[in-house]
């Protein structure tokens, strides 16, 4: 067992706040009184303010109460030589390594865009199969194996407008996305959102562009019936989904839909189908700008 000096005083990590305002050495140990960490300090309680030690987090994250500062004073001419003396003597773990840096791997925008992508590439109670119509069992017809498809894009006020057009079921979704307390953030609305209060378009700030996704009510499953056959699988930021190949055929499968239905958004679309474009095969995005 490694015989540590004398301590003048111990505090949990929690109680840091309790050390003396003295210069001197701290060493850093776990519940198991391993040695995680020395250091110096000129003004112990200083060093230790708040988070602003740069281990703190790493520590924190092993228990606020399991994580103990013991320390001994030195005068601010022998902390330097003393520090170095009890490194070399304990070896501690955390002295020799980087320090970790607590950070997302991915942006939470670019996360909940790709989930949101692959919501709508996958049907509504995936492990169904099979549906029951006139009292007929039947296999699910292939366009109601998924809830969206990227219609194409065009450009406004200098920013990429990507389409994505949805069914019913994938609307419940974007609704819940628009109320979380941190996702809300995420999109572009003219009023805050309100629950069961929200329009067929959702507009979702992907920084580089806008992905615009577009509910049908109750025609959806007739217009994704009539795009079908011009649907291919394809990967847009990381996710493969279906795109529209040729977007000019939207404007007339749009308007073989009943007039009455969908009003909003048939007329959104009618008004955008002539600048729709292909979305390109290589479009991508930069997740480290959707911060």
């Amino acid at each position: 067992m490694i015989s540590f000096p004398e301590f003048e005083g111990k505090f949990s990590l929690r109680q840091r706040h309790k050390l003396p305002s003295s210069p001197g050495i701290y060493f850093v140990l776990d519940n198991n009184s391993q040695l995680l960490y020395v250091g110096r300090a000129k003004n112990l309680r200083e060093r230790w303010s708040g988070k602003s030690h740069h281990r703190y987090k790493q520590l924190a994250r092993k228990g606020l109460d399991k994580i103990t500062l013991g320390y001994i004073k030195v005068s601010i001419e022998e902390l330097e030589r003393s520090e170095k003396e009890y490194i070399r003597q304990f070896n501690p773990a955390l002295n020799e390594s980087k320090v970790k840096q607590f950070i997302p791997k991915k942006s939470p925008r670019f996360s909940e865009l790709q989930r949101l992508l692959k919501l709508a590439s996958k049907p509504l109670f995936p492990s169904i199969q099979w549906k029951i119509r006139n009292g007929e069992t039947l296999p699910r017809e292939p366009w109601d194996l998924f809830r969206g498809f990227v219609a194409g894009a065009y450009q406004e006020q200098q920013k990429l407008q990507v389409v994505v057009v949805c069914k019913q079921n994938m609307g419940n979704l974007l609704e819940k996305s628009c109320i979380h307390r941190i996702k809300r953030h995420f999109y572009i609305q003219e009023k805050p959102p309100k629950l069961y209060c929200f329009p067929p378009i959702f507009l979702f700030d992907a920084r580089q562009a806008i992905f615009l996704f577009v509910e049908f009510f109750t025609c959806g499953e007739q217009l994704f019936e009539q795009m079908y056959p011009h649907l291919l699988d394809r990967q847009v930021v990381g996710v493969t989904i279906k795109k529209l190949v040729n977007p000019a055929c939207l404007k007339s499968g749009i308007q073989n839909l009943p007039t009455q239905e969908d009003k909003l958004v048939q007329d959104y679309l009618l008004n955008i189908c002539d600048n729709l474009q292909l979305l390109p095969d290589d479009f991508t995005l930069d997740d480290k700008l959707m911060w």
